[in-house]
Order: structure tokens, then C-alpha cells, then sequence
């Protein structure tokens, strides 16, 4: 194939646990693939949790692009380190789960593919949501969804898919509803609940489309919300899950919003793009911040909408 050529230089911020170590394994495919496509880069790796937002902070401003090499927990937190930084995002990803990059029609696995569309440089201006400060851009998830990403992150030998069908089927097995006292739009509920998937993206936990018809830059989360469904009943629609047509699934209410106010007498597990939500809180304030960051993505794949 041609080689590409940019005239970017681009921050790669790797982090070396992501997908069970397998990004340093990816590490001499990626820099063969770039400087066949002579582009200018310069790996930086983290050392622990929270290292990466630090890293784009501290040398962010020097580069074009900020690379993440890694999975949704390395997107979230360099997007942490974003809001003064007024840089494009790429993604590389070889994470476990690769949500976010699903949603921006990346296919996880194909490195060769996603340099291709890092360096083709298709960048859109994307929603970004903040709930008590933090940032995420993909999915925030509560109830069912948290708890199960609790059990994954248990079950650190696993990867991809049949991690997150591992760790669904424990919270299948386990998990009771919560009492929650929720506003939104005209709403305000005050019942035991199931599950909500308040989505920017429309991919969570290895590929569930719990938010199907989400945009990333309509400036509205699409919230599925579920009160309450049988075991047997889940059984029944998982496939609905997965291939687009949750929406479609009775008990899985479907709404748009830009503000979310969630109360609870009693901790909430909940998880922000993959990532746990830690220290674990009784209290969501949630919004979203229209078109406040430049992704690089391979939008064009996106054909959900076309006829």
C-alpha cells in the first residue's frame, strides 16, 4: 500500500498494562508502521493510575496530536488532561475492552488500520460528559452495568469479550436492584433500579449496544434506562444487546438528555468509561459539554444512519 506522510507530531502515551501487557507486545509493530509512514512521534509511557492525564498536562502542549496507545481507561484519562489543551485525540487501540473506539468505527486489533486513520487525520469535534468534575467520553454506567465492571476488573487474566460476558453472567447471577432518586429533563423518579447506560458512545463492555442510536456530537446523552427485568427475560433479549436493537427490547427505556441528577441512600458502583468510579459515591451530578473535544476517528465507517 502508498505510504502516508503528516506533517503532525504526535505524543503516543502508552500505557504498559492495558489488554494483559499486550500494547508492549504491540509496541515494534507500531513503531515499524510509522516510520514506514515517515511521521514524527515520541512514546511516553505511564507508570500507575492517573499517569497519563499528568503526562498530557505536563508535555501535551509540545506535540500536534495526543496518541492514546492502550484501552478506554488510558482514552479517559488523557481526556482528563485535555480541557486546556486544545489537541486532536488519536486512539491506537489495544485495550480490553476498546469501547470508545468502537464508537468511532475503529476496528480493535488491526493496528496497521488505525494508523491509517491516525494519520489520514479525519478529526470532529465530539460531546464530551462531566459528572462531579470528571471527564468521560464514551459511557457512564450504573447499577447492573457498574457492578459487572467491578467483577472485570476481578478477572485481570481475561480479555475482550469473554471477559465482559464472564463478569455480566456473575452480576447476572448476583445483583439486585437500588433504590435511586433520578432527575432529568421533566423527570424526577424515585424507584429501585436495574440498570442505567448514560451513553455519549454507543459501545460498552466489549460491545454492547446499550445506546445504539447515540451521536457523539448531537450535545445529548442517550440514556437507557431499565427498572426492572427478570433474569429469564435478560436471557431472552441478549442478542438485542448486541446487534444494534436494544431499543427495541420493551424494558429498556430510551431517553435524550443533557443533565442527570442521581441520588441514592446507598453507595453507587458505577464506572466512567470502563473505569471504575472511585472513591464509590451516593451522589451524581452528570452534564454534557457540547463539541469540547477534536477526535480523530474513521467517521465515514459510521453508516448507521444511512439508508
Amino acid at each position: 500500500m502508498p505510504k502516508k506522510m503528516t506533517n503532525h507530531r504526535y505524543l503516543l502515551i502508552v500505557n504498559p498494562e492495558a489488554g494483559s501487557r499486550s500494547t508492549m507486545k504491540a509496541l515494534p509493530d507500531i513503531e515499524r508502521l510509522l516510520r514506514d509512514r515517515k511521521a514524527d512521534y515520541e512514546f511516553h509511557f505511564t507508570k500507575e493510575r492517573g499517569h497519563a492525564t499528568e503526562l498530557v498536562k505536563a508535555v501535551g502542549s509540545g506535540f500536534d496530536v495526543i496518541v492514546s496507545v492502550g484501552g478506554d481507561g488510558t482514552i479517559n484519562e488523557i481526556v482528563n488532561g485535555m480541557p486546556d489543551i486544545n489537541k486532536p485525540l488519536g486512539i491506537l487501540p489495544i485495550g480490553t475492552g476498546n469501547d470508545f473506539a468502537r464508537s468511532c468505527s475503529l476496528k480493535p486489533g488491526d493496528l496497521e488500520s488505525a494508523v491509517d486513520v491516525l494519520l489520514a487525520h479525519d478529526v470532529k469535534k465530539i460531546d464530551v460528559g462531566e459528572v462531579n468534575g470528571r471527564r468521560f467520553v464514551n459511557v457512564m454506567g450504573l447499577g447492573f452495568e457498574g457492578r459487572a465492571n467491578d467483577i472485570g476488573k476481578m478477572l485481570s487474566f481475561l480479555r475482550g469479550t469473554p471477559k465482559y460476558l464472564i463478569a455480566i453472567g456473575g452480576t447476572y447471577l448476583t445483583y439486585r436492584r437500588m433504590p435511586l432518586r433520578l432527575k432529568f429533563n421533566d423527570l424526577e423518579i424515585n424507584e429501585k433500579v436495574f440498570l442505567m447506560s448514560i451513553g455519549n458512545g454507543w459501545n460498552v463492555g466489549g460491545g454492547l449496544q446499550l445506546t445504539p442510536k447515540a451521536k457523539l456530537d448531537d450535545g445529548f446523552f442517550d440514556l437507557c434506562y431499565v427498572q426492572n427485568i427478570s433474569r429469564w427475560r435478560i436471557l431472552q433479549v441478549f442478542g438485542k444487546l448486541y446487534d444494534g436493537t436494544a431499543d427495541e427490547v420493551a424494558e429498556m427505556e430510551m431517553h435524550h438528555t443533557k443533565e442527570l441528577h442521581i441520588v441514592s441512600d446507598f453507595p453507587i458502583p458505577a464506572h466512567i468509561d470502563g473505569e471504575s468510579f472511585e472513591p464509590v459515591q451516593k451522589e451524581f451530578k452528570i452534564k454534557i459539554i457540547p463539541q469540547a473535544q477534536e477526535i480523530i476517528g474513521n467517521w465515514s465507517a459510521d453508516t448507521r444512519f444511512k439508508s
